[in-house]
């Protein structure tokens, strides 16, 4: 196979891949929610144990010491 035959069948996947995510360019959204999500779960659990933690270590300054 030359190279310009091989360009040419590259080329053409290319064009044919192309064609198929024009046609349905949402394949790709599931993947992406996905990750924002979880992204997103993640940054509001470090909140609240952050927050957790700053209200637990005010309410122990506050405990008498003997």
């Amino acid at each position: 196979m030359t190279i310009a035959e091989r360009l040419t069948v590259a080329i053409e996947s290319t064009k044919a891949r192309y064609r198929d995510l024009k046609e349905t360019p949402e394949d790709g959204l599931e993947t992406a929610e996905k990750i924002f999500l979880t992204v997103g779960a993640v940054i509001l659990a470090a909140a609240a144990i952050a927050g957790i933690t700053a209200f637990v270590n005010g309410q122990i300054a506050l405990l008498p010491s003997n």
